[in-house]
């Protein structure tokens, strides 16, 4: 059976007039201007052959022909909206199993889980955190938290944060130095970097005029954990993303050499097999936590900033 329906647009605005008495009302409902809801109802009364609203100088009536026609559309227009919450509800529920190297995991997402959780209750994440990149096409996963540019073949991706990258060391490779130490003199000191992060030294000196500085050759090491750790363990300096080393900043363990930020050719995506249409879930898991990154206070040598996305 083919159905003549009038335009859904028109149905909708005439429902909300029906139900306001008032043009401008349901303009303000359904988001649109007082000259859109005229212009539809107008043409739904032409489409329909009849008038129904009497218009008054401040107000409109319905006429009582047309009182059942938008009674049925107030009933029916809410059981369509019931049947599509429900279906977006059933999109929202199940279960997610998500990859994450276990740096990144222990430090950002295992002791944020519970909130994700209890706000969005009905869906379970499974982290499951191992040091190799995770197959995303046929290994049993939804999705994985990936380190990198965000352009991997076959995937998309959701961006968690960009890196936002200050040069650290541990206090006693400071020795007696006075903070902040002169950038020419930060580009004499040992350093380590990941693999393809040197373009971020690049940046950094750039932005303090030290177009090609002498420079001792860096310690190319496998990851920006092991990076940290070097750090950390006061062997020499690095340009660390300042949400990475939160913890260590905070403690006290790591300092920050200049204030002066930059931000890195890497991010943290969400990642998960090209799709016509993204999982639903996947996509609130993601504003999630870059909701949850977003908000971070660090505190960098006794002091709280907050950090770009």
């Amino acid at each position: 059976m083919t159905r003549r329906l009038p335009n859904l647009n028109q149905l909708r605005a005439f429902e909300a007039a029906a139900r306001h008495l008032s043009f401008k009302n349901a303009a303000e409902e359904l988001h649109v201007t007082h000259a859109a809801i005229s212009h539809q109802i107008k043409a739904l009364e032409e489409d329909l052959g009849r008038p129904l609203f009497r218009r008054l100088t401040r107000k409109v009536e319905l006429l009582p022909e047309a009182a059942d026609l938008a009674e049925r559309l107030a009933a029916n227009l809410d059981d369509i909206a019931e049947a599509v919450a429900r279906i977006r509800e059933e999109k929202s529920k199940g279960h997610l199993k998500i990859s994450a190297v276990p740096a990144f995991g222990y430090r950002f997402v295992l002791p944020r889980l519970p909130d994700f959780h209890a706000t969005h209750p009905g869906l379970e994440v499974e982290l499951d955190l191992q040091a190799g990149l995770a197959d995303l096409d046929g290994g049993g996963f939804d999705a994985g938290l990936r380190y990198g540019g965000g352009d991997w073949p076959g995937l998309d991706t959701r961006l968690i944060f960009r890196d936002t990258l200050a040069p650290l060391c541990a206090p006693a490779f400071l020795a007696d130095r006075q903070l902040p130490l002169d950038p020419a003199e930060i580009a004499t000191l040992a350093f380590a970097v990941s693999r393809g992060a040197n373009r971020d030294w690049q940046s950094w000196c750039h932005t303090h005029g030290l177009s090609n500085p002498p420079r001792p050759a860096p310690l190319m090491l496998e990851n920006r954990a092991v990076v940290l750790d070097y750090t950390v363990s006061g062997s020499g300096i690095a340009l660390v993303d300042l949400r990475f080393a939160a913890k260590e900043l905070e403690t006290g363990q790591l300092i920050c050499l200049h204030p002066t930020t930059v931000r890195g050719v890497n991010g943290t995506y969400l990642a998960w097999p090209r799709t016509p249409v993204a999982d639903p879930r996947l996509l609130a898991f993601g504003d999630w936590l870059a909701d949850q990154t977003a908000t971070m206070e660090i505190t960098v040598n006794g002091e709280v900033m907050s950090l770009p996305a």
